[in-house]
């Protein structure tokens, strides 16, 4: 990120006053990926594979609050992100499932991705690619596409640590959005 200590003060600033007036705002579709017929195969196997690791992940971090190894904020603010992924990747495969097999199959996916998608699946797709070299070339061409359209292409990528500061209060915050506090 290219911003100075100020720069992201005043973002978490402006991300906590949004998301007290709509914490849903991270609902809001940002922009919309086209996935093609050929590389369902490999959508379907990430977002099942990588929600499993997700599973796993959650369940490792009850584990290691349980034996102290990590103090109550850090399990929470884990816990959440986990989860929160976790049905991201969840609804992206039931979606992408329908897809494949209802009348579009033939024709490409419109991913309309929410700021959890933005901030999520790129994400994720750059753990998978280290993890599967086989759809490396898929999950980079799908991270530069949706990093340009966030930056616009500029390369300072102010949009996306916007997103990435928004989606962090709302983690942080998402028990209190839930209580609609």
């Amino acid at each position: 990120m290219n911003s100075t200590p100020q720069d992201r003060a005043a973002l978490e600033e402006q991300a906590r006053r949004t998301l007290a007036l709509n914490p849903d705002v991270v609902f809001g579709e940002v922009m919309t990926m086209e996935i093609a017929p050929e590389d369902a195969p490999f959508w379907l196997r990430f977002t099942s594979e990588w929600g499993g690791a997700l599973y796993l992940l959650d369940e490792t971090n009850a584990k290691r609050h349980e034996r102290g190894m990590i103090g109550d904020e850090a399990f929470e603010y884990n816990r959440r992100t986990y989860r929160l992924g976790l049905i991201t990747l969840s609804g992206l495969y039931d979606r992408l499932k329908g897809w494949q097999e209802g009348e579009g199959k033939g024709r490409p996916f419109a991913f309309a991705m929410n700021s959890l998608d933005c901030y999520f699946v790129p994400a994720y797709l750059a753990d998978y690619s280290r993890v599967h070299e086989a759809g490396k070339e898929v999950c980079d061409a799908f991270i530069a596409e949706v990093m340009h359209r966030l930056d616009g292409g500029d390369g300072v990528r102010k949009e996306f640590e916007a997103l990435d500061v928004l989606v962090g209060e709302y983690v942080r915050g998402i028990h209190l959005y839930a209580r609609g506090q």
